[in-house]
């Protein structure tokens, strides 16, 4: 009997223990759901954080479009010296690096032949000159003995063509002696203009045909720079506009520039432009053959309203942007004039001065939303 009673208090026990445990479950439960309640409600009251680098406040300003390009240097004025005779070279007297200056000679040819030949065209034209004069002494005397009717007529007319025929052949023969002095003056070559010698081609005792290459003599006092771009960048690019570039060696140093030529056609297979860009700096250091970077301003606007790329949103009403008025996000729509800067600002319409717009590309922003800005530190994080 005893045993009995034990086993039942034993039980009444339990389930006053197990009573209490669900109880306290209960109330525990409906504690924590309401603390994520209000948590969650807390959250929906709180403003979203903007930091000075997520916001951007409009106002005019100065835009400009600027186009980039990289290039090799290259003399404006090169050429390749050529022989205006044939002969055997007696003398080169340049080499690479060697600056010369117009008219300056640089190679001389054997002469010997050459002096031969005006030798002989200066005899040739004394001898036509002799015969002239006889032929036109008897010319005036055959005339004067036809007027006298001592001779016929026809003596005096074929006098008359003879002289004139001899007096042709003076004036052959001084061509004559004018082409093989010019010969004798060509046997030195002269620099054409002012510059560096780029490089010897031919040597001394070499042979060479007329228009042999001598040397490659190149004007390193004027540069541009050859640039292959894109047809898109070329559209808006003029004669005239200005450059800035810099130069492989020069560091940090920027040469003004221009473009002085653009090619009216692309290059085969890259579909490329030619766009010349001459350095209107002068410097001793300057050469062919330079790695060339630049840009050039080919569009400006001045006190013009204009917003970051990643301000600017859409839906279905068109384009708009979030303007942060009285701590709320207000959406204001805008019409996008066109974009600046190789895409990075947008000129708008609509909007005005002093307006503070969000400019950083955060999602899930919707209009009528609380924002706080916060100065000086990190916004907090996204939800």
């Amino acid at each position: 009997m005893k045993t009995k009673q034990k086993w039942l208090f034993a039980g009444i026990a339990i389930a006053v223990v197990l009573l209490g445990g669900a109880s306290f479950a209960w109330k525990s439960g409906k504690t924590t759901a309401a603390t994520a309640k209000d948590v969650a409600a807390a959250k929906a009251d709180r403003p979203l954080e903007l930091i000075p680098a997520e916001i951007h406040t409009i106002k005019p300003r100065g835009l400009v479009d600027v186009v980039r390009f990289t290039g090799t240097t290259q003399p404006i004025d090169q050429t390749i010296v050529k022989s205006r005779v044939a002969g055997r070279l007696a003398d080169v007297m340049v080499r690479e690096g060697d600056r010369v200056t117009a008219g300056q000679v640089i190679a001389r040819f054997e002469t010997i032949e050459l002096q031969a030949k005006v030798n002989e065209r200066q005899s040739a034209l004394e001898a036509a000159r002799a015969d002239a004069r006889w032929t036109a002494r008897d010319r005036n005397d055959k005339e004067t003995l036809a007027n006298r009717n001592i001779v016929s007529q026809s003596a005096a007319d074929q006098a008359r063509a003879t002289a004139e025929n001899r007096a042709s052949m003076v004036a052959v023969a001084e061509a004559q002696l004018e082409v093989a002095r010019k010969n004798l003056a060509d046997a030195e070559v002269r620099a054409p203009f002012d510059g560096v010698v780029g490089e010897r081609i031919a040597n001394q005792g070499e042979s060479l045909p007329i228009d042999g290459r001598i040397v490659a003599l190149l004007d390193t006092s004027r540069v541009e720079i050859l640039a292959q771009m894109p047809a898109a960048d070329v559209v808006p690019m003029k004669v005239g506009q200005v450059a800035t570039v810099t130069l492989e060696g020069f560091g940090d140093r920027t040469f003004d520039g221009k473009i002085t030529r653009i090619s009216p056609t692309t290059q085969a297979g890259s579909r490329s432009i030619p766009v010349y860009v001459e350095i209107t700096d002068r410097h001793d250091a300057l050469r062919g053959g330079l790695f060339a970077s630049g840009s050039v301003m080919v569009q400006e606007k001045s006190h013009a309203l204009a917003v970051p790329a990643p301000a600017m949103r859409k839906d279905d009403q068109g384009d708009y942007v979030l303007a942060v008025e009285n701590g709320e996000l207000v959406r204001k729509p805008v019409g996008a004039v066109r974009t600046w800067s190789r895409g990075e600002l947008v000129e708008v319409k609509g909007l005005e001065a002093g307006m503070t717009i969000v400019s950083a590309p955060l999602p899930g922003l919707t209009a009528g939303q609380k924002v706080k800005l916060v100065e000086g530190r990190q916004a907090a994080p996204r939800p």
